[in-house]
C-alpha cells in the first residue's frame, strides 16, 4: 500500500444535496446539518490529486465523522469511476480506530470522485478530517489517453451504441463464422443473438470440448493443493420459496439466462451432473469423483449463519452425516447480509446478520461440529476457517481472538484463519487472520473491452472483460503479494444469470487460459509456503448463476476439470527412462523381425487385453511399447512381465498416442525397421461404445490372417505407405472433419509442404500399417515444429487429431499411397 502525501489527497469535501454549514462549535470545527431526505457530501480531485489515484487497484477512504446532535445512520460512501455514483461502488462506513474508513475496488483506471451520505437520518455532525489512499498500482492504462479521455466523459455523452447497419453487418460475419443457420434473409441479428443457445440445441460442442477423465490423479502429501468453493444452493427450501417463489433454486436463474453481445456464451447448460438437486447424496458422491480425478483436494462449503438462523445447510448437513463421501472440506462463512440483489449489496436485506460477541462464539460453536470431523481440511496440523469479509465485523479482531481461544479450550487446536479479498479487503494482518485468499474476480480491472463488443440489446448495462488480459495480469501481480496471500483463480466468470442485461462477464475464458492461470499460482504457492502447506482456490466448484464452475457442461465438456488435472500433474511422480525397468528392457531389446508393432499403452486396465491379442504375433512383429509418465511402479512391473521382450519408453502425456508413435518411430526407423502397425488403448470414455471400437480396429489390423496380409502388401507393392481397414476409413470433406481442426491442418500443411484435398482418405482412430520411409515428413519434424499443446482431454481439435486426418496426404508427400483394402 502507498500513501500519497496528506497534504494532497486531504481535504476537498464539500457540503451537497440536503447537507447545510450551521457555523462553529467552541472548537472551531464546521458544524453541518443532515436534513432526512438524501444527504450527500462530494469530493472530486484536483487534476494533481487525480494523477496521484491514476490506475490505482483500490481506494481507502479514511475520516473523522462525529454526530454532535442525533445519531448517524449507516454512513456510507459512493465512488464515480467514469459511470457516475453507481450502486456498484457503495460501501457502507466501517468504524475504526481513528474514525472511519472503507475501501473501494477500482472499476476503471480514473477515480472520478466519491460522496458520502453521512447519515440515512437527521442530524447533526462535523468531518474533521478526509482523506484517500491509494491502494495497489493496475499499471499502464490498456486505453491510452485517448480511451482514458473518452472513460471520464462518459457519464455526459451517455450509452454509445454502434449505428444498425455495423451491428447487421456484425451480425451476418458472426453467424458465417460459427456456421449457424441463417432462419431468413432479414433475420441476422436475430440469429447472432442466439447462435450459440442454437449451437447448444444441437448438440454442438466447442473446440476445447474434453471428455471424461479416465482415472483419478495421485499426487504426493507435499504437493500443492487445490481447494474450490463450494455453493450449496441447488436445493430449494422455505425462505427461497418465500423471497423468489416456490420451488426456486440457482438452477432458475441459470436456465433463463441470455446472451447479451456477439458471442457471449449463454445460456451454460450443465452436461453430466444436469439440473440436480444437492438433498440426494449420490449428487454429492458424483461430485468427489469428478473432483478426485482432476486433482482438487477439498471442497470448501460456503456456510451460512445468520444470528443462529442457518440457510442452505442440507448439502453440508448431509455430507457431514456420511464418513462415506471422503473428500476433505473446509468452511466459508459467508458473513455478509443475504440481499435481493445476489452481490452483496445491503439496500435490501432478506435476512440480515447481528454481529455481537455473543454471535461471534455461538457460530464457532456450531462450525466446531465440522472441526471435529476427520475429513477437515487442515494446513500444518492446523484447520483451516475462512471468513468471507472481515470489514463487516464490529471488531475482526475480537473475533478471531475469540476464535482461536474457543478452539484451544475445545480440544482442536490452533486455527489457520483465513480471510478474501471480497470487495477489495487487504489488511488481514491487523485483523487477526494468518493470512488472505485472493477472491477473483473482487477488484478486477484490467482488460475491459465493452466498447469492442457488439451488444446485443440496447438496454445492455453490464460490462466485459477479456479473460487471457486478466490472466496475465493476475499472474504479473504475484510477484509483489506477501507470503501469506494464498493465490486465488476463476475459470471464468459471467453474472448474466443473476444480473440480467446488467452482469459482467470475462469474454475469451478456456480451459486452456484456465491452466495458464492455475499453473503460475500453484508455481508461486509452492515457492512462498512450506512443503504440503501450499494452497492455491478455485472459485468456484459449482458457480452456475456466475459462471464459475469446474463441473462438466454442455460446451467444454470437462474441459475445466482436465486443465485442472494437468495443472498438477507437475507435482505428480513421473518415470524416466533411467528407471530400472525401463532401463533393462532397452538395454535387453533384440532386433527379431522386420516390421514392429508400435504401442502406446496408457490405460494399464488394458495390459492384459493387449498382451492376449499381440501374443500371437510375436514371431512375426516385434513389439515397441510407450507408456506415460504418470504410471506408478506396480503398473510399470505388470507390463515389464506381460511384454518382457518389448522395448519399452516412457513418453510424456502430451499429444494423445500421436506424439509417443512419432517419437517411437523414429527409433524403430534408426533401428532399420521398414514397416510398422500404430496401435494404441483407445478408449474414447465419450463415447457410448468406445471400448468396441477399440477392439474393431486392432482386431481389423491384427486379428486372423490381417498381419500376413498386411506384410504381404508392403512387400508385394513398394509404395504402400499406409494400410488401414476399410471400416476406418474416412476423408477429410466428410461432414464435421474439419470443423474444429482447420486451423492445426493448415498450419501443418504449410509446414509439411502437403496436399490434402476434400477427397484425401484418412484412418479414423489413428490405428494403421505404415512404412516408415513414408511418414518422414513427419518424423523429421522437432516437436517444437509440430507444436502440440497441453494436453486437456479434448476430443477434437489438437494437432493429434490435424496429424490423424493428415496421414494420407502425409505419405503422399513422401512419395507414396494409402491404401484402405485390408
Amino acid at each position: 500500500m502507498s500513501t500519497l502525501p496528506p497534504k494532497v489527497m486531504s481535504g476537498g469535501l464539500k457540503p451537497g444535496r440536503d447537507v447545510t454549514v450551521q457555523g462553529l462549535d467552541a472548537q472551531g470545527r464546521t458544524i453541518l446539518a443532515a436534513a432526512g431526505g438524501d444527504p450527500q457530501m462530494v469530493w472530486t480531485p484536483t487534476r494533481e490529486q487525480r494523477a496521484g489515484l491514476r490506475a490505482a487497484k483500490a481506494v481507502r477512504i479514511d475520516l473523522k465523522l462525529e454526530a454532535t446532535e442525533g445519531e448517524l445512520v449507516g454512513p456510507a460512501l459512493y465512488a464515480d469511476w467514469g459511470d457516475g455514483f453507481s450502486e456498484d461502488s457503495y460501501t457502507r462506513l466501517k468504524a475504526g480506530p481513528d474514525g472511519w474508513f472503507a475501501s473501494l475496488p477500482a472499476r476503471s483506471f480514473q477515480l472520478i470522485g466519491v460522496r458520502l451520505d453521512p447519515s440515512e437520518g437527521a442530524c447533526r455532525f462535523t468531518v474533521s478530517d478526509f482523506k484517500v489512499t491509494r491502494i495497489g498500482d493496475l499499471g499502464k492504462d490498456p486505453r491510452g489517453l485517448k480511451g482514458a479521455a473518452i472513460q471520464a466523459v462518459k457519464p455526459l455523452l451517455g450509452p454509445l451504441r454502434k449505428p444498425a447497419g455495423a451491428l447487421w453487418r456484425r451480425g451476418r460475419a458472426a453467424l458465417q463464422g460459427s456456421r449457424a443457420p441463417c432462419v431468413g434473409g432479414d433475420a441476422g441479428p436475430v440469429q447472432a443473438t442466439y447462435a450459440h443457445a442454437i449451437a447448444v440445441s444441437k448438440n454442438l460442442r466447442s473446440p476445447h470440448f474434453a471428455a471424461p477423465i479416465a482415472a483419478p490423479i495421485t499426487l504426493p502429501a507435499d504437493a500443492p493443493r487445490v481447494v474450490a468453493f463450494y455453493l450449496p444452493q441447488f436445493h430449494p427450501f422455505p425462505e427461497n420459496d418465500v423471497w423468489w417463489g416456490k420451488g426456486f433454486t440457482e438452477w432458475t436463474n441459470v436456465s433463463k439466462a441470455q446472451p447479451q453481445f456477439l458471442g457471449h456464451y449463454q445460456p451454460r447448460l450443465p452436461a453430466d451432473l444436469g439440473f440436480y438437486d444437492l438433498r440426494q447424496r449420490e449428487v454429492l458422491a458424483q461430485q468427489i469423483e469428478l473432483a478426485k480425478g482432476a486433482g482438487v483436494s477439498a471442497f470448501c462449503f460456503h456456510y451460512y449463519w445468520f444470528a443462529g438462523k442457518r440457510l442452505l445447510e442440507r448439502p453440508i448437513e448431509l455430507y457431514l452425516a456420511d464418513p462415506t463421501l471422503d473428500l476433505p472440506f473446509a468452511l466459508c462463512w459467508a458473513n455478509e447480509n443475504w440481499t435481493r440483489r445476489w452481490d452483496g449489496d445491503e439496500s435490501d436485506v432478506l435476512m440480515g446478520q447481528d454481529h455481537s460477541p455473543e454471535d461471534d462464539r455461538a457460530v464457532f460453536e456450531d462450525m466446531a461440529r465440522y472441526i471435529r470431523d476427520p475429513r477437515y481440511l487442515k494446513v500444518g496440523g492446523k484447520p483451516v476457517l475462512v471468513l468471507y469479509r472481515p470489514e463487516i465485523l464490529p471488531d475482526s479482531r475480537a473475533t478471531t481472538d475469540r476464535w482461536r481461544a474457543q478452539a484451544l479450550a475445545m480440544g482442536l487446536g490452533e486455527l489457520h484463519l483465513l480471510c478474501t479479498t471480497a470487495f477489495g479487503f487487504q489488511d488481514y494482518a491487523s485483523h487477526g487472520f494468518d493470512g488472505i485468499i485472493d477472491f477473483p474476480p473482487h477488484a478486477i480491472v484490467e482488460g475491459e473491452i465493452t466498447r469492442s463488443v457488439t451488444p446485443l440489446h440496447a438496454n445492455f448495462t453490464g460490462k466485459v472483460y477479456d479473460y487471457p488480459t486478466v490472466v496475465q495480469s493476475k499472474l504479473d501481480e504475484l510477484a509483489a503479494v506477501p507470503n501469506a496471500f494464498v493465490p486465488g483463480v476463476m475459470p471464468g466468470w459471467d453474472n448474466q444469470a443473476r444480473k440480467p442485461w446488467a452482469g459482467h462477464a470475462f469474454h475469451n475464458a478456456d480451459p486452456e487460459s484456465y491452466l495458464t492461470w492455475l499453473s503460475g499460482a500453484l508455481k508461486h504457492a509452492e515457492a512462498k509456503h512450506p512443503a504440503g502447506q501450499a494452497m492455491v482456490f478455485v472459485n468456484a466448484w459449482n458457480e452456475w448463476g456466475e459462471g464459475a464452475y469446474l463441473e462438466p457442461d454442455r460446451w467444454f465438456g470437462h474441459g475445466y476439470l482436465h486443465a485442472t488435472r494437468t495443472a498438477l500433474a507437475a507435482y505428480a511422480p513421473r518415470l524416466t527412462d533411467a528407471h530400472p525397468l525401463v532401463a533393462a528392457a532397452q538395454a535387453g531389446f533384440v532386433k527379431r523381425a522386420e516390421a514392429v508393432t508400435l504401442l502406446h499403452l496408457f490405460y494399464p486396465e488394458l495390459i492384459d487385453w493387449f498382451a492376449e491379442r499381440l501374443a500371437a504375433t510375436t514371431g512375426v512383429l516385434d513389439l515397441m511399447i510407450t507408456v506415460p509418465e504418470t504410471w506408478d511402479e506396480a503398473n510399470l512391473a505388470r507390463a515389464r512381465e506381460a511384454f518382457p521382450a518389448a522395448h519399452l519408453a516412457i513418453a510424456e502425456n502430451r499429444g494423445r498416442d500421436i506424439r509417443p508413435f512419432v517419437e517411437t518411430l523414429r527409433r524403430a526407423k534408426a533401428l532399420g525397421y521398414s514397416v510398422f502397425c500404430k496401435l494404441h488403448s483407445k478408449r474414447s470414455p465419450h463415447r457410448a461404445k468406445g471400448d468396441q471400437w477399440r477392439a474393431e480396429l486392432v482386431d481389423g489390423l491384427l486379428g486372423g490372417e490381417a498381419a500376413a496380409l498386411a506384410l504381404r502388401a508392403f512387400a508385394q507393392d513398394p509404395q504402400l505407405g499406409l494400410l488401414a481397414s476399410s471400416e476406418a476409413r474416412m476423408r477429410i470433406g466428410d461432414p464435421d472433419v474439419m470443423d474444429n481442426n482447420r486451423v492445426a491442418v493448415e498450419r501443418l500443411t504449410a509446414r509439411m509442404g502437403l496436399k490434402p484435398r476434400p477427397e484425401t482418405p484418412f484412418a479414423a482412430g489413428s490405428m494403421f500399417w505404415g512404412r516408415t520411409e513414408a511418414f518422414a515428413p513427419l518424423s523429421d519434424l522437432t516437436d517444437a515444429e509440430i507444436g502440440f499443446e497441453p494436453e486437456l482431454g479434448r476430443v477434437d481439435g489438437t494437432t493429434a487429431h490435424a496429424i490423424e486426418r493428415l496421414t494420407a496426404a502425409i505419405v503422399a508427400r513422401a512419395g507414396y499411397r494409402a491404401s484402405f483394402e485390408l
